[in-house]
């Protein structure tokens, strides 16, 4: 472990500056600090209690200080990578398409949750007392609460379900869209009557709704999208491979651990699986299909 630590020390003790296309070589970003960014998908103290004991075991078996870093937007991802503040992320699928279009980002793991879920499908859903149903037609005029534009779920989703009834006025289809930057608040939004329609991650909406018995029933899913990879720990590609061998390393084995299981647990997992680039195509498709250029679309926030 210490010759582990020391190898971390030197390499993080290396500076210098590149450009996207040079070749890159290792260099110092934080002395002995590994910064993980997370995204905001639930309010703030449910993401820092669910990723803290994770920090604490990666620091612990990497020798390092990882730390958590809780973004604010779902848009900032990509100018924290290519800033090199941060020295990965877990990026949300459609997040990790647009990234991986225009930097070098390597995807290493993502939890599988209980249940054996490693992946999630966006879904449309509304209140049982709405009227609406799984008829488009019956959404029209009707305000809808949206995550953020760079979310398959919450945006790339409902956009492409309705190209593929064959409405392409998607802006002007509703009578008011609102982004409200998490998965539960767009539900919440839908349950409170702040919005008639909404679109979130599945596995968030089932969450939210085991929690809260008042929610579920209330509540009703009109669609479902294919399944796309979960939430998915990437790291910067000019990271030296000693660091990306160990850390995956780390992360595909730490179940066989006890204080693995614990942080493990915390997240609702059971285990890290192996994430691979090739799993993202569907949803380079779904891109295609509503003629997004995902290397120019925009991280912007429309709130």
């Amino acid at each position: 472990m210490k010759l582990l630590a020391g190898f971390f020390l030197l390499l993080f003790s290396c500076t210098g500056t590149t450009t996207e296309t040079d070749t890159v070589k290792p260099q110092k970003i934080r002395e002995n600090t590994f910064t993980i960014a997370i995204l905001p998908e639930q309010n703030v103290f449910e993401q820092k209690k669910r990723y803290k004991p994770l920090a604490e075991y990666l620091s612990d078996k990497l020798g390092i200080n990882v730390k958590i870093k809780l973004l604010d937007s779902y848009g900032s991802i990509y100018d924290e990578i290519k800033n090199k503040t941060i020295d990965g992320a877990f990026f949300g699928s459609f997040n990790y398409v647009l990234t991986q279009a225009r930097t070098d980002i390597e995807p290493m793991a993502r939890p599988v949750e209980t249940g054996e879920n490693s992946s999630y499908r966006g879904i449309i859903f509304t209140r049982k007392d709405s009227g609406l149903t799984v008829n488009v037609k019956t959404w029209k005029g009707k305000k809808i609460a949206l995550v953020h534009e760079v979310t398959t779920a919450g945006y790339i989703f409902p956009r492409w379900n309705l190209r593929k009834h064959g409405i392409k006025n998607f802006e002007q289809y509703f009578g008011r869209i609102i982004f409200t930057g998490s998965h539960d608040a767009a539900i919440l939004s839908v349950f409170k009557g702040q919005a008639d329609i909404g679109a979130a991650k599945d596995l968030i909406f089932e969450k939210l709704l085991s929690e809260n018995p008042a929610i579920k029933d209330e509540m009703v899913v009109l669609a479902r999208s294919i399944a796309v990879p979960s939430n998915s720990l990437c790291v910067r590609g000019d990271l030296d491979s000693n660091i990306k061998d160990s850390l995956k390393r780390v992360l595909l084995s730490m179940h066989n651990t006890h204080a693995g299981k614990n942080a493990l647990k915390v997240m609702n997992a059971l285990r890290f699986k192996e994430t691979t680039d090739s799993e993202f195509d569907a949803l380079k498709e779904m891109a295609k299909d509503l003629d997004i250029d995902i290397r120019t679309y925009p991280f912007r926030d429309k709130r």
